[in-house]
């Protein structure tokens, strides 16, 4: 029997084309002058991309041996619903917290969501840290591009 995950493709197919109509409402520019909703529209193209190869190889290559099993139940759904929540309070958070702060939580606890191992917590925020440091010299240093330092003024 096939299994049916399909709803959680289905909903990334959804979720990327949305991001597409807003990265083309807010401008994606052109090839030599890209706008501000270029890199989102290039995510979302990604997205929908890797979720339509994966709904494929889910409903023609894959067999499930156990039956059937129900893609809206809670433990289906807990990881993706987690995720969303943290992305959400990612993008209201950064402009008041700033860059580093925030891209470290969101790192710690995505990592922590999908192994929520108490023995590598430690790990968790050392891999966060360098992670949000390593981009914020990236972005901000190397490719000067203006991030939120937030309210207590954390940069170099």
């Amino acid at each position: 029997m096939k299994r049916k995950v399909w709803a959680s493709y289905l909903f990334y197919i959804i979720i990327s084309i949305l991001f597409s109509f807003a990265s083309f409402k807010i401008g994606i520019g052109k090839s030599r002058e890209p706008g501000p909703g270029f890199l989102p529209f290039l995510t979302s193209l990604v997205l929908l991309i890797l979720s339509i190869i994966a709904l494929i190889k889910d409903l023609y290559l894959s067999d499930n041996a156990e039956g059937e099993k129900n893609p809206f139940q809670a433990n289906y759904l807990k990881k993706p619903t987690n995720l969303i929540i943290i992305l959400i309070g990612y993008t209201l958070l950064l402009k008041h917290v700033g860059f580093l702060i925030t891209t470290f939580l969101l790192i710690f606890l995505m990592l922590y969501i999908f192994d929520p191992n108490p023995k590598k917590i430690w790990k968790f925020i050392i891999i966060g840290f360098i992670a949000a440091n390593l981009s914020f010299i990236v972005f901000y240093k190397w490719l000067q591009v203006q991030l939120p330092i937030g309210f207590y003024r954390i940069g170099y």
